[in-house]
């Protein structure tokens, strides 16, 4: 048996180069009791596993120029995950306009 340690949230050190994650959810703000704060938190589908991803600042934005402003249309959308230097970066799989 390998057992899963990986925890509920995704982070750097849960997840691998070039990982896919689908947004499940339109997400929600939740007030998180170890960060003292709010945080904006969405349900996701990583490795057949459901998550849950709190996307910084950097990354929400990158979402919204991708995917729109209303996060009810991110919900079925991909994004790949990059590791650099034991950050995450994400990458916004955004299906390629038709040429005309």
């Amino acid at each position: 048996m390998i057992p899963d340690f990986s925890g509920d949230f995704i982070s750097a050190k849960s997840v691998k180069d070039g990982d896919l994650i689908e947004i499940l959810d339109e997400g929600k703000v939740e007030y998180s009791d170890i960060l003292k704060k709010d945080c904006f938190n969405i349900k996701v589908k990583l490795n057949d596993k459901v998550k849950t991803w709190t996307p910084n600042h950097k990354h929400g934005k990158l979402l919204q120029q991708s995917f729109g402003m209303d996060t009810k249309t991110w919900v079925g959308k991909k994004v790949q995950l990059m590791l650099v230097e034991e950050q995450m970066l994400i990458k916004p799989l955004v299906p390629e306009k038709p040429k005309i």
